[in-house]
């Protein structure tokens, strides 16, 4: 259960005196081990919130995305200590199949549009470190899963991994991809649809990142078509990557986002889906 310590900037924030008529445990994308809708009554109305553990990065990217046009929900209340209070996002996640509404790809376009070639004080840059840093920590899990398992198809990722981590084609590719404000996790788990509205929640993994992390994150589940995405960006920025650093961008999001989940997929799916990563990773890796 979270603290109260929070509850008089909230009522300030909302105009109004709150207090707490009701609170719950929150599930699904909202990805905090601590997470609870909170249902406040400001001078008689019911206002609905989101109470959940963040750090400091959750936090920083959270006033990043309140400064971008347009609709910015959820809105932070308030930050006290490591937690978080947001206006509450009702909906449903978005479906597995190749549809992902345009509201969700504008979305995205719109906040790295922003913050294109630009860096939010106090959010983790997707750099060379980060990346070696990333593949020692899916190690772990693979190794894990060897143990377990003894299925050498883990041994064999490991070894991979390992390698990709200091591979030069990754640090050749983050050093010449522009970067941007990316949620870092917008996989349809995130995306909250409700009356045609598509919200993006839980900015937790908020990275500067080249943005196809974003957009091949989201269009993997059901091979969606990321077309209305780069359209909106276009229009939002008045500009265009040539074809050839897409191309590229899209090869290092599809080597990241593999490598990224593949830990999940140990502990979860398998060897035949952990064999199945792994080779999409490898070939998405020669063409950088």
């Amino acid at each position: 259960m979270s603290s109260d310590r929070w509850l008089p900037a909230v009522g300030r924030r909302l105009g109004g005196t709150a207090v707490i008529g009701g609170r719950a445990p929150l599930p699904g994308g909202y990805g905090s081990g601590v997470v609870e809708r909170v249902d406040l009554v400001v001078d008689g109305q019911a206002v609905p919130v989101v109470v959940k553990r963040a750090s400091p990065a959750e936090v920083a990217a959270m006033r990043a995305v309140a400064v971008v046009e347009g609709d910015r929900a959820p809105r932070m209340l308030a930050a006290e200590g490591d937690e978080i209070v947001l206006s509450f996002v009702d909906g449903t996640p978005l479906a597995e199949g190749p549809d992902v509404p345009v509201q969700a790809w504008t979305a995205l376009a719109r906040v790295h549009a922003h913050w294109f070639r630009k860096r939010p004080r106090g959010i983790p840059v997707v750099d060379a470190g980060w990346w070696r840093s990333l593949c020692d920590r899916t190690l772990i899990p693979l190794r894990g899963a060897l143990g377990r398992t003894g299925e050498q198809v883990y041994a064999a990722g490991a070894d991979l991994v390992d390698g990709w981590g200091s591979d030069p084609r990754i640090g050749a590719a983050l050093a010449a991809l522009p970067k941007t404000l990316c949620h870092g996790d917008a996989h349809r788990g995130n995306v909250l649809v409700d009356d045609g509205a598509a919200r993006l929640i839980d900015w937790g993994n908020a990275r500067v990142a080249p943005a196809g992390l974003d957009v091949a994150t989201l269009a993997a589940q059901g091979d969606a078509d990321p077309s209305p995405y780069y359209e909106a960006f276009t229009q939002l920025s008045g500009l265009k990557l040539p074809a050839e650093l897409r191309a590229v961008e899209w090869a290092w999001a599809q080597v990241q986002i593999n490598v990224a989940y593949l830990g999940f997929a140990a502990d979860h799916l398998g060897a035949a889906r952990v064999e199945e990563m792994l080779d999409r990773a490898g070939r998405a890796l020669t063409r950088l």
